[in-house]
């Protein structure tokens, strides 16, 4: 996230887990990330599956208030 953030000066970095994946889920968490929003029916092409998917968000903003 700091590579991000700062040398390729992002915005907003985005993170996603399919539903049921409770590691991706707590590091996503503990990183920081704060929950947008849910897909449904989301279409996994390589594993022939349809899966839910679950969005986060961090900010740039967000990131720096943590890493100060």
């Amino acid at each position: 996230m700091r590579y991000g953030f700062e040398n390729l000066n992002m915005n907003k970095i985005w993170c996603a887990y399919y539903d049921g994946n409770t590691k991706s889920k707590r590091v996503q968490e503990k990183l920081g990330f704060i929950y947008q929003f849910t897909t449904n029916d989301l279409n996994v092409p390589l594993m022939n599956e349809v899966r839910i998917g679950h969005v986060n968000l961090m900010t740039k903003e967000q990131w720096l208030l943590n890493n100060i």
